[in-house]
């Protein structure tokens, strides 16, 4: 059964994650999917997992509008499962507060590109 209660966008975004410092450190993770309240990330092969209930901080990369500048969509998150999925781990996250704000940090453009494409679904 289900037990979703927001409906999820499949996204792929590029995202840095931190431990609730003030400047997240860049690691290899993707969306996978998102919703209001949760998040699907795939962890890159060599990416160090998290601990389940861990909190994390993701300052995820949104597109760039030329009316407010490069944004990122800061998320206060816990780690609420970790599944193998090939290569890399789908680690599902529980969002528990969300703000959107300046990017501080410049990203490189090939970011994404050197990511693999996404799977057809994890669950």
């Amino acid at each position: 059964m289900d037990r979703r209660t927001k409906s999820r966008i499949d996204v792929q975004l590029t995202c840095f994650v931190g431990n609730g410092r003030a400047h997240a450190e860049p690691l290899r993770v993707l969306t996978e999917n998102v919703s209001r309240n949760g998040m699907l990330m795939r962890w890159m092969k060599g990416t160090p997992l998290p601990n389940i209930d861990k909190k994390l901080v993701l300052d995820v990369k949104l597109p760039e509008n030329s009316e407010v500048g490069p944004r990122v969509m800061r998320c206060e998150t816990e780690v609420i499962r970790i599944t193998p999925a090939g290569p890399t781990h789908a680690v599902a996250l529980r969002i528990l507060s969300m703000r959107f704000v300046k990017q501080r940090r410049a990203v490189r453009a090939n970011d994404l590109a050197s990511m693999p494409v996404a799977l057809d679904r994890v669950h």
